[in-house]
């Protein structure tokens, strides 16, 4: 009577697990695999050689595509956790095995701006959620540059969500789709003017992805999908920053070196920063001095 007791205790836990790794297995797979309808839109995409330089500088002092897709943007393992996911950026060159073998220039702008694929299906990690603030000029750049690179190719694995992953995509608590909170029918904001303005140095630092890591109000805090015991981003608000002065700022984003001496990873990505100008760094200053102080840690 008792072993027939412990075998159906022990039938029914196995059947609560089966079906529970079911359901994780069902949500995570219908949470990557949602798809968004994105209206046609118009971005002109130029050819002339300044356009395809404006766009280099862009992707490689802004936008950091090489972070994540490589220094030749021909693709690469991005992040691989055993427990949790493997991404892999795909390439982005012509050369066989490469998006731009097969992309249109409207496949592109859907990729960057609202992070989906052709067919509609959410990109992993494509950052549109910091790169839906880009003008269609900047945009239509960026695409010049992207479809200019040289053809490279590249065999690389695919992206694999791992069961822990699973486990916390279908708990909420994996954010693997940034633009998956965005509204394709959001009207567009309007493009500042170029300048050293708080205005243009906001637009700069939502494309840099600033936020991402600091948080939306710049507060600083855990940097989302941090390796294990990562030092959280600093408060950058004037409250974090009551200390610095310009040249304090322009020396980090340059040398990764803060005022004290220290210096700073490279997992805050200074050495793509670097590449910005004088007068893009000064504006992105400019833009920190005027947001809300905060506390450290408070959004």
């Amino acid at each position: 009577m008792v072993l027939r007791v412990a075998g159906l205790v022990v039938a029914g836990a196995v059947l609560v697990i089966g079906l529970a790794a079911g359901a994780i297995y069902l949500i995570s797979t219908a949470r990557l695999t949602q798809k968004v309808v994105i209206p046609a839109e118009s971005v002109a995409i130029p050819t002339d050689i300044s356009a395809i330089q404006r766009g280099q500088h862009l992707a490689s002092a802004v936008a950091a595509c090489a972070e994540c897709h490589g220094p030749n943007l021909a693709g690469q393992v991005h992040l691989d956790d055993p427990l949790l996911v493997r991404i892999v950026a795909p390439n982005l060159t012509g050369g066989r095995g490469g998006a731009g073998a097969t992309l249109t220039n409207a496949d592109f702008v859907r990729a960057i701006r609202h992070g989906v694929d052709p067919s509609g299906r959410q990109l992993l990690l494509m950052p549109s959620d910091s790169y839906n603030i880009f003008s269609d000029a900047d945009l239509g750049a960026i695409v010049a540059y992207v479809r200019a690179l040289p053809a490279i190719t590249t065999s690389l694995p695919p992206n694999d969500i791992r069961t822990l992953g699973r486990v916390q995509l279908a708990l909420g608590q994996l954010r693997l789709q940034p633009a998956a909170d965005m509204d394709p029918l959001a009207p567009r904001p309007a493009a500042p003017a170029t300048g050293v303005t708080p205005e243009f140095g906001r637009y700069l630092a939502t494309a840099a992805r600033c936020p991402t890591c600091h948080g939306p109000g710049l507060s600083g805090g855990p940097v989302p999908l941090a390796q294990p015991n990562a030092v959280p981003a600093p408060n950058i608000t004037p409250t974090g920053l009551s200390a610095w002065s310009e040249a304090n700022f322009i020396k980090l984003m340059r040398t990764g070196i803060r005022p004290d001496g220290r210096a700073i990873g490279t997992s805050m990505p200074w050495p793509y920063f670097a590449q910005l100008t004088d007068d893009e760094l000064r504006a992105i200053w400019r833009f920190l001095q005027a947001v809300p102080p905060r506390l450290t840690g408070t959004g």
